[in-house]
């Protein structure tokens, strides 16, 4: 790379292409004009030895960089970016606040687990039903002789329990379902309500059969036979809460609205 020393300020000046003898050029620093002479290549100009920085002349392709840069460079290097004014600030916060948050999904993040429990529950309820439902009529139907009247009386007073099981445990479902996808408010509180009756008394009677059964041997099935007859308070407690409130009167509106 052809060096020019200015005669004025002992700049040395670096171009990327030779300038024509006799033409001149201006040195950026001073702004005097000279004829352009190129100093030799093993003359080490006294500004560099002084420390003085290099400039470039006007019209360069290239920026000046130091020899030792130049020799040693890679041409496909990164260029880092020094200081904050090249890097610009992007602030995102009106973009975000621009729109209103959906309530719907901390909703469903709430309700999930309960309902599925609560679905549980419905379901168990619906299979022990129809199998006590089967039970009370198996001795009807495979009688060998005609069933009398004392017989039958006591069998149909169990299949109409099994039926009002079945009913329970279908609201239940119904009521779990529902609360799963927020659509209705009203029939997640009633299978909430209706597990909270029929399980807490029969976990109460259960978890004092086990411990009279199996003495402390059966604490542990006492307790988590109550903690699943608790199911139905906690659905309650759930249902109560603001937010999921909230979740319900948003998924309502959307529902009115015809939004999928």
């Amino acid at each position: 790379m052809p060096k020019y020393q200015c005669p004025e300020c002992e700049a040395v000046l670096r171009r990327a292409e030779a300038v024509a003898p006799g033409k001149k050029i201006r040195c950026p620093k001073c702004e005097a004009v000279f004829a352009a002479k190129p100093l030799p290549e093993d003359e080490p100009a006294k500004a560099a030895a002084e420390g003085a920085q290099g400039y470039a002349v006007a019209g360069a392709s290239a920026p000046p960089k130091p020899v030792e840069e130049e020799e040693n460079s890679d041409p496909y290097t990164v260029i880092r970016e020094t200081g904050k004014d090249n890097k610009p600030e992007i602030y995102l916060g009106s973009l975000r606040d621009r729109f209103a948050k959906s309530k719907i999904g901390p909703a469903m993040y709430k309700t999930v687990i309960p309902s599925n429990w609560l679905l549980r529950l419905g379901l168990f309820s619906c299979v022990g039903a129809v199998i006590y439902f089967i039970f009370a009529l198996f001795p009807i139907i495979f009688c060998e002789a005609t069933p009398l009247r004392p017989f039958i009386r006591p069998r149909v007073d169990l299949m109409l329990h099994a039926t009002f099981g079945f009913v329970f445990g279908a609201i239940m479902c119904t009521g779990a379902a529902k609360m799963h996808d927020l659509t209705s408010y009203t029939w997640a509180i009633i299978g909430s309500i209706m597990a909270l009756i029929i399980y807490i008394p029969t976990g109460i009677f259960l978890a004092l059969l086990l411990l009279l059964i199996f003495g402390p041997l059966g604490l542990l099935l006492a307790v988590l036979d109550f903690g699943l007859s608790c199911v139905g308070l906690w659905c309650l407690i759930i249902l109560m809460n603001k937010q999921v409130r909230e979740g319900f009167r948003e998924r309502a509106e959307e529902i009115e609205s015809g939004m999928p």
